[in-house]
């Protein structure tokens, strides 16, 4: 697939959350492709932050949380990476990279 088309297709399924859908989209392609330079250019084009986590380097405990106790409950604080509304506003890209 041509980097143009992949471009469209991001820029589609981006609008679409927007309108209230939500879609996520796979790139799969070897590394050195372009892949992150195509999500960062929607991103910039829509003035919102890319929030990049490399999977690869990650244990799945590390976006389940830490849990703590809140009387007889246990509740899991959520990692500082993941997107929120307060630091990063209300609209932007969690992209996840480096999926193995």
């Amino acid at each position: 697939m041509r980097p143009t088309l992949i471009l469209a297709v991001l820029e589609r399924e981006f609008l679409s959350t927007r309108e209230g859908h939500h879609t996520p989209v796979m790139l799969w392609g070897p590394p050195g492709v372009g892949k992150s330079q195509m999500v960062a250019q929607v991103a910039r084009k829509h003035a919102v932050p890319v929030i990049d986590i490399r999977l690869s380097q990650m244990e799945p405990t590390d976006l389940r949380g830490i849990p703590f106790r809140v009387g007889d409950v246990v509740e899991w604080a959520i990692p500082s990476m993941l997107p929120d509304a307060t630091r990063h506003g209300a609209d932007g890209i969690l992209f996840l990279d480096e999926i193995t």
